[in-house]
């Protein structure tokens, strides 16, 4: 497969490298933003000034982001590149727009209120309002439109543009001639197991939440918050909806195949005894030509009740 890494300066001057030693991608629908990591082979010994990471497999951009890292080096006589980068989105992360209260706001201009470059947002309906609490940003205001719109979580479709509903998916079927390897992960490292929340009397426990997928593994971890007004209009709902995003990922099916099919988060795939789910984690990886591909869907998510033991 063709691999290449593009470097556009200030300048937009780009530069293009496409002897790939190794490379590693992942896309996650709770992390708000692609992830790469690149070493390909160069004749340069510097570019200064680098604004813009484009990584593409057979002429397709998977990755499209801001530079966080680069290394020129000379190993045992060949002269190396190393990059790292972020997709343009996790600068969601790092921008806290005004707090308070936002009447009659679509995403996209819930989104606005700083110009972030190359980041695009799905075209929604006008929610009366959304409240910004004190120290979020701009990805916590994104994941409160999106709870207020349709209980849901946003995550990044393509290279950058931020989605609140699921796509209409392509399906990929995996064939067991093609598979190198299937698993399940298990990851309780973030499950929360009772919240307990204050209200506008500041009033300790006046709003609780248990969760008795953690209470029944043991994993007893209690988180005293303040209020929050995010979720004022349903205190009990956003209680539930944070315990359940502590168990994002908690139990993962996964598949890794050689190639790549151009699949993003939300499509649906067929392996093993896996039929038609949707895909919540992507990692690509490889060099010299050869890519890998890792597809995995979460049976753990989202709305699963203060009962359930899924």
């Amino acid at each position: 497969m063709n691999l290449k890494l593009t470097l556009r300066t200030t300048t937009n001057t780009d530069y293009e490298f496409g002897r790939c030693v190794s490379f590693f991608f992942t896309k996650d629908a709770y992390t708000p933003y692609t992830l790469f990591e690149g070493v390909f082979l160069t004749e340069k010994t510097d570019i200064a000034n680098i604004k813009e990471v484009i990584f593409s497999v057979d002429q397709t951009d998977i990755h499209y982001g801001l530079l966080d890292s680069v290394d020129f080096c000379t190993l045992q006589g060949y002269k190396i590149i190393k990059v790292k980068s972020k997709g343009f989105t996790s600068l969601l992360c790092q921008n806290q727009p005004k707090p308070g209260l936002k009447p009659d706001s679509d995403l996209a201009t819930l989104m606005s209120e700083f110009d972030i470059p190359n980041v695009t947002y799905e075209s929604t309906s006008l929610l009366n309002y959304i409240y910004i609490k004190e120290g979020s940003t701009l990805w916590d205001a994104a994941a409160n439109f999106n709870f207020r719109l349709n209980g849901g979580y946003p995550y990044i479709e393509g290279t950058n543009n931020v989605r609140v509903t699921l796509k209409t998916p392509s399906e990929k079927t995996v064939s067991e001639n093609d598979i190198i390897k299937t698993g399940i992960i298990y990851d309780y490292s973030k499950i929360i197991s009772h919240l307990h929340m204050k209200d506008v009397d500041g009033t300790y426990d006046a709003f609780s939440r248990s969760n008795l997928f953690a209470i029944n593994r043991r994993l007893i971890r209690h988180k005293q918050i303040p209020l929050d007004m995010q979720y004022l209009s349903a205190p009990d709902s956003g209680l539930l909806f944070k315990l359940n995003f502590s168990q994002r990922g908690c139990r993962c099916h996964y598949v890794q195949y050689i190639g790549y099919s151009g699949e993003d988060l939300n499509d649906m795939v067929s392996f093993g005894d896996v039929s038609l789910q949707r895909i919540k984690k992507i990692e690509l990886s490889g060099g010299k030509g050869t890519v890998k591909t890792l597809l995995g869907v979460y049976s753990c998510l989202l709305y699963t009740s203060d009962a359930a033991d899924d």
